[in-house]
């Protein structure tokens, strides 16, 4: 089991179809760390963040309302994570291919290249590739 660091920032991001979200983030650049006692959560890094996804109706809620809010949805409305990337280009493509939303095609912004777009759940991601 991996350590679990007690001043770690760590997002938590409720996902429908764990080995899809799973899979993709890994594309992306994250790094897997196992945890195989927890089967319905799959922990990931990113430089120094953890991003925890867990099993939209297999993980535990702290309250039922809460619960009942957050699977009437849309799971990702507000949030963003921004994730750089060394080719913006090669992201792009596979949002593509992956049949994901673009809520903004690529653009150059002045200190970086950015595309935003949404994940299997609508969490919102801004890819950016900075300038050299």
């Amino acid at each position: 089991m991996a350590a679990m660091p007690a001043k770690q920032l760590k997002v938590g991001l409720r996902v429908r179809d764990l080995d899809r979200s799973f899979d993709l983030y890994l594309r992306l650049g994250f790094r897997h760390l196992p945890q195989p006692e927890q089967a319905h959560l799959r922990y990931l890094t990113f430089g120094h963040t953890w991003v925890v996804l867990s099993d939209v109706d297999q993980h535990g809620y702290h309250n039922a309302e809460r619960e009942r809010r957050v699977k009437i949805g849309p799971l990702g409305l507000g949030f963003v994570l921004v994730v750089p990337t060394a080719d913006l280009d090669a992201t792009y493509a596979l949002w593509r291919q992956e049949g994901l939303p673009v809520t903004l095609e690529p653009e150059d912004v002045g200190w970086a290249r950015i595309f935003y777009g949404l994940d299997p759940d609508g969490y919102e991601l801004m890819f950016e590739q900075f300038h050299t």
